[in-house]
């Protein structure tokens, strides 16, 4: 296991160079690289991920102050700004911040308990925090909700959206397909979370949790014969084929079905939402 001082620095100081070899984070190379690539992906991004993290910070939040902790790039936070809300990024990585801030966007460099403690955000101080495939990434995801709920204000909302890992079709394909378990990958990722885990931590740190789906579970094209993971050429197809079909279907119809996945604990990426006591 590594430190809280190998772990902050791996992504401070080398995540962006694997990402720019092509080595971590396929979705985040593209964005980087632009293109047309990159623009359709984050048309379907905004369309359908960030759509539906952000109509429910407009529908549930006190206000309009949000902060992603783990921007990247920054391009959930531009489109909470695009809809309205007043987004604040923060992120270990230099590039990253100085990415957000190029567009014109607030971004802090660090970590949100960092900042807390040295007074750069206030207690109670924001309407919102995400957390958005960043959560499993920390050292200490329940100290990280500990911190997140200080900040919040009365009624805040607390989103998570990460890896539902060890989820029962994973399970099934890798005993049906002889698969090693591929989604442990330490030392960059040490937690693995899942719905009722998040929720009791969220319990546990006075947030009480309003909202589960889980999005489209990618374990289903391995069992139905298409395996990317032996053949990584299959993954850039089998994503395309998630993307036409969530296209192809009105919102109100995916997010019923992402709803019925949450419940059933099932979707390769789970999104849950919280609300401060």
């Amino acid at each position: 296991m590594p430190t809280r001082e190998e772990l902050d620095r791996f992504y401070a100081e080398q995540y962006y160079d694997l990402i720019n070899e092509g080595k971590l984070a396929s979705d985040i190379a593209r964005a980087n690289r632009g293109g047309d690539e990159a623009a359709d992906q984050g048309n379907w991004l905004r369309e359908t991920v960030h759509k539906d993290i952000i109509d429910i910070l407009l529908e549930y939040a006190p206000g309009k102050r949000a902060a992603e902790v783990g921007c990247g790039l920054g391009e959930l936070i531009s489109d909470m700004k695009q809809a309205g809300l007043d987004p604040l990024g923060i992120d270990l990585a230099s590039d990253a911040v100085e990415a957000v801030k190029s567009k014109g966007l607030d971004a802090l460099e660090g970590s949100l308990d960092g900042l807390f403690e040295d007074g750069a955000i206030k207690p109670e101080s924001l309407d919102a925090v995400i957390f958005n495939n960043v959560l499993e990434f920390t050292h200490d995801p329940v100290h990280n909700l500990k911190t997140a709920s200080r900040i919040l204000k009365p009624g805040g909302v607390l989103m998570v959206r990460g890896g539902n890992d060890f989820n029962a079709l994973q399970v099934a394909a890798v005993d049906s397909l002889g698969l090693k378990e591929w989604w442990v990958s330490p030392p960059g990722h040490i937690n693995y979370l899942t719905f009722d885990a998040v929720e009791a931590m969220m319990h546990d740190v006075g947030i009480m949790p309003f909202h589960r789906h889980g999005e489209f579970p990618m374990e289903l094209w391995l069992l139905l014969g298409f395996d990317y993971i032996s053949d990584r050429t299959l993954g850039a197809d089998c994503h395309n084929r998630r993307v036409a079909f969530e296209r192809s279907i009105p919102t109100e119809v995916r997010r019923r079905l992402y709803k019925a996945f949450g419940q059933a604990g099932l979707g390769r990426t789970m999104v849950i939402a919280g609300r401060r006591a």
